[in-house]
């Protein structure tokens, strides 16, 4: 307890001089930049975070895969998710507009940083929100950005994953931009899963980042599989479950379809 007691004193007060840091960089110096001295900005900044919160990444390819950081322009990143910490440590490789739910937005600082660094919001429950979302997903990856999704649509506990949306992925297909699975995993010093990044049910972004930094050492493997081409030939729904088999594949997880199939469909159609 003295030991989680003193790495959380060390790593609370840096988090909080990034936070500070990061607000003050989006709203004086972003406006003056250029998008590549942005983009490199946000990528350090996102490093140092996760440094911070005593996290070690390890980032990997597989086949033919190129790195993160190697990405031709215009890709859509489709991940499993299972912290907070997966923005900031795909970031921290490979800088990338990020969809979030528009609550996000008005949490007080935090809403500021993370919406001036081109995150993309959906107001859910708002009809043809996610029409309009497509919308500008499609135009960011026609400009040559990079979207990063999380087609489960929600955090699982990391030993399984959830049906894949692929509402969102529909962009890519209008774009005709590659598709990168990345495999997320987060393990702790014996090599196990890490336990203390999860981040489901009632668990709120408080008592995580509590977990997170009380512990002794914990490291993130990220796992870069090939490319999927986008098109006319391909439909969202097959990108989708390409994809979610890959990962599953590559990270040794069960997929966890136990939402009925036919509720399954009412929602994929939305």
């Amino acid at each position: 307890m003295l030991a989680r007691s003193f790495r959380r004193l060390w790593r609370f007060p840096q988090m909080l001089a990034l936070l500070a840091a990061g607000l003050f960089t989006v709203v004086v110096l972003f406006p003056f930049g250029s998008d590549r001295s942005r983009r490199e900005a946000i990528r350090r900044w996102s490093a140092m975070l996760v440094a911070a919160c005593g996290v070690r990444v390890i980032a990997r390819t597989v086949d033919q895969a190129r790195a993160l950081r190697a990405l031709a322009p215009g890709r859509m990143l489709v991940a499993n998710h299972v912290s907070w910490l997966d923005i900031f440590v795909i970031n921290a490789h490979s800088p990338c507009g990020f969809v979030a739910k528009a609550e996000i937005a008005r949490w007080p600082l935090i809403g500021t940083l993370v919406a001036r660094t081109g995150t993309l919001f959906i107001e859910r429950g708002r009809r043809h929100a996610v029409h309009e979302t497509i919308e500008h997903i499609c135009r960011r990856l026609e400009a040559g950005g990079r979207v990063a999704v999380f087609p489960e649509g929600t955090t699982s506990d990391g030993c399984r994953l959830l049906p894949f949306h692929a509402n969102l992925i529909e962009a890519a297909v209008r774009a005709r931009a590659a598709v990168v699975p990345v495999g997320l995993r987060y393990l702790d010093g014996e090599g196990e899963r890490a336990s203390a990044i999860e981040y489901v049910g009632t668990t709120t972004l408080l008592a995580s980042v509590w977990r997170i930094t009380g512990e002794r050492a914990l490291s993130c493997a990220i796992d870069v599989l090939d490319e999927i081409p986008a098109g006319e030939l391909c439909s969202r729904h097959d990108i989708a479950q390409g994809a979610r088999i890959a990962l599953a594949m590559r990270l040794e997880l069960a997929l966890d379809d136990a939402l009925p199939q036919k509720l399954r469909e009412l929602r994929n159609a939305n």
